[in-house]
């Protein structure tokens, strides 16, 4: 595998389905030397290399997570059939998981191809698996030009859109791919017209020519209005396998999961020596408070657990209490409209004039998570407006 392909699957964005930040400038302020003779500018720039850090460590977690791991599953399936497929002239197999944004649909297969590539069992000079991440325009010109892009061929963008896309089946079967990843599918049905076009193209990538064979399995990660495109084309829709789900994470029915999942994670960040010892993130209190923050959503999760890792950064300190989560959340996930109130303020043990010096767990053998009460601050919100949380039914029964 190439240097550029390394490359282009480190750098890709949305490591947890996160649209909103720019690896790239990450990676680079993370490398950057700290040079200058002002004291202030060279103590700011080493707070922000220090932050950037932390982010690519914290994007960069390998914490199991089940859903993930289902969906790797039935990714392996796809590739291990694609080969057998095509020398029996078969048409190749087709999944496809739509979910909410943050739920960890891109990170997972991002993972996984990572874990493809490492394993070293493909042939020298092939790609096994390609992700390609659809661009906006959603037309058969720029998908060829993604198909190609992800392949490492030169001039992606050169020829017409239909002999760009001879050139990106050509590719396809050139490099050996066995499976592609289209993520962000739901830009296939940005132009109505031209979506039942782009799914037919794709149908002619599993079925193969003549007696040839499907050239590879392919798997369509995007957000559920992605069923659009397979609405346009029923033939696509008939090649598909059973759906993978990554469902928003519901406390009555998901509460041993993710208490295990934020332990490992809260683990992890002692690990990394950002944490000097765990903040609690698995007890039953906090983590049932994250979950209702994060809407179900593990990407929120991890979000809010960044946010509150860069501000203890930018203060000097090596513990997360639990005010620093409250905080978090309302400057993560109120502040960019996910949710509209604060569980934290909303319950009984909500923190709002903590010091770390008294912090202290829910069975008090002080791990970080600050249960300091204070009743002044201690305010109900009257409204429980559920900001389209999936607690809401479960607070009303």
């Amino acid at each position: 595998m190439s240097d550029q392909t390394h490359s282009r699957i480190d750098d890709i964005e949305n490591f947890r389905d996160d649209p909103d930040h720019d690896l790239q400038h990450i990676v680079e302020t993370a490398s950057a030397p700290v040079v200058g003779s002002n004291s202030d500018a060279v103590e700011r720039r080493r707070l922000g290399k220090l932050i950037a850090e932390r982010r690519l460590l914290l994007r960069g977690l390998p914490i199991p997570y089940g859903p993930q791991q289902e969906l790797a599953a039935a990714l392996d399936e796809a590739l291990c059939s694609a080969d057998e497929l095509r020398e029996a002239g078969l048409p190749q197999p087709g999944l496809k998981l739509l979910a909410d944004s943050f739920s960890g649909k891109s990170s997972g297969a991002l993972r996984y191809v990572r874990e493809v590539f490492e394993r070293e069992e493909h042939r020298p000079g092939t790609i096994p698996v390609a992700y390609v991440k659809l661009d906006t325009d959603g037309t058969v010109g720029s998908l060829a030009t993604d198909i190609l892009t992800a392949l490492d061929q030169p001039r992606p963008n050169a020829l017409t859109p239909d002999k760009r896309w001879e050139r990106a089946r050509q590719a396809i079967r050139d490099c050996g791919v066995s499976l592609i990843i289209f993520d962000e599918f739901q830009r296939a049905s940005r132009r109505p017209t031209i979506s039942p076009i782009i799914a037919g193209k794709i149908l002619d990538i599993m079925d193969g020519d003549d007696s040839k064979g499907g050239d590879c399995a392919c798997a369509f990660l995007g957000k559920t209005n992605a069923a659009n495109v397979f609405k346009s084309c029923p033939d696509l829709r008939n090649r598909l396998d059973s759906p993978v789900h990554i469902p928003k994470l519901v406390w009555s029915r998901d509460e041993v999961d993710f208490m295990a999942f934020a332990d490992a994670y809260d683990q992890a960040l002692v690990d990394a020596d950002i944490l000097t010892h765990k903040a609690g993130l698995g007890t039953p209190v906090i983590a049932q408070l994250l979950l209702e923050s994060a809407s179900g959503l593990i990407g929120r999760f991890a979000r809010i657990i960044e946010t509150a890792v860069l501000g203890i950064t930018r203060e000097g300190v090596d513990t997360i209490t639990r005010a620093d989560l409250r905080d978090a959340v309302s400057d993560w996930a109120i502040g960019n409209g996910h949710i509209n109130y604060n569980p934290f303020v909303k319950s009984k043990g909500d923190v709002t004039t903590a010091t770390r010096e008294n912090a202290k767990d829910d069975d008090g053998a002080g791990n970080g998570v600050d249960q300091t009460h204070d009743d002044a601050d201690r305010k109900e919100d009257d409204s429980d407006d559920d900001g389209g949380q999936p607690f809401a039914q479960e607070k009303a029964a």
